[in-house]
C-alpha cells in the first residue's frame, strides 16, 4: 500500500499534464474525439485519487494517451492545404508500418501534378526507432549527392533541391526529425520552391514534434 501511495501523486501529475495537452488540442480537432480523450484522462485521475485503483487508472490512462495520439494525427492531416497557388489537393493517403508513418497528397493544376509526402517515426522505439532514423539519414545523404543537388533555406528549414531531366524534388529536413518532400515529373525545382515557400512547413514541423 505504501508504494501505491507514493505512485499516486506521480501518476496524478502525469494525468494533469495530459489533460492540459488535450485542452490545447481541442481548438483544432473534432469535438467528439476531444471529449472522449478528455473523459479517459479525467477517469484515470479519478480512479487513482478517489478509489486508489492503480490498475484501472493505468488502463484509462492508456486510452487517454491513445486518444491524444489520434488527435495529433488528425491535426497533422488537417495541415495539408486543400488548395495552394491554384493547385488542388486530392485524397490524403495515410499509412503506418513498423513505426514509420507516411502521409501523401497529390496536387494538380492544368494537368501538372506534384506529390507532397511527410514521413515521421514514432512509437516504435528500440531497433525500429533506430531503423527509422537511419532511413532519414540515408535519404538526406542521397538527396545531397543527387545530380544538381544543392541546399537552400525555406521558412528557416534546410531544403535539399534536386533537378534532373526537368523533374524537380525538394526534401525538407524538419526540426522535429520528420522529412517533408515534394516531387514532380511535370515541374522543375524552381516551381516547387515557390510552391513550398507558401506551404505550412513550420506548422507541420510543430505538429510532428514529439
Amino acid at each position: 500500500m505504501k508504494n501505491r501511495n507514493l505512485q499516486g501523486p506521480l501518476i496524478t501529475t502525469a494525468i494533469a499534464t495530459v489533460l492540459t495537452t488535450s485542452l490545447m488540442l481541442a481548438t483544432t480537432a473534432h469535438a467528439n474525439a476531444v471529449d472522449e480523450a478528455a473523459d479517459a484522462c479525467k477517469e484515470a485521475a479519478r480512479l487513482i485519487t478517489e478509489e486508489d485503483d492503480l490498475e484501472g487508472a493505468l488502463e484509462e490512462a492508456s486510452w487517454c494517451l491513445t486518444g491524444l495520439q489520434q488527435l495529433k494525427e488528425e491535426i497533422k492531416l488537417s495541415l495539408l492545404p486543400d488548395e495552394l497557388q491554384g493547385y488542388v489537393g486530392g485524397d490524403i493517403k495515410n499509412e503506418s508500418i513498423m513505426g514509420i508513418s507516411t502521409v501523401e497528397r497529390v496536387y494538380t493544376q492544368d494537368g501538372d501534378k506534384l506529390t507532397v509526402s511527410l514521413v515521421t517515426t514514432g512509437g516504435a522505439g528500440g531497433a525500429l526507432g533506430g531503423l527509422g532514423e537511419l532511413g532519414k539519414l540515408f535519404g538526406a545523404l542521397e538527396g545531397a549527392g543527387a545530380p544538381g543537388g544543392k541546399k537552400i533555406r525555406i521558412q528557416r528549414r534546410t531544403v535539399i533541391v534536386s533537378d534532373e531531366g526537368g523533374k524537380g524534388a525538394l526534401t525538407v529536413q524538419l526540426k522535429s526529425g520528420a522529412t517533408l518532400k515534394v516531387e514532380s515529373s511535370d515541374l522543375g525545382s524552381d516551381e516547387l520552391v515557390e510552391f513550398m515557400r507558401e506551404f505550412p512547413i513550420k506548422e507541420i514541423d510543430e505538429a510532428t514534434t514529439n
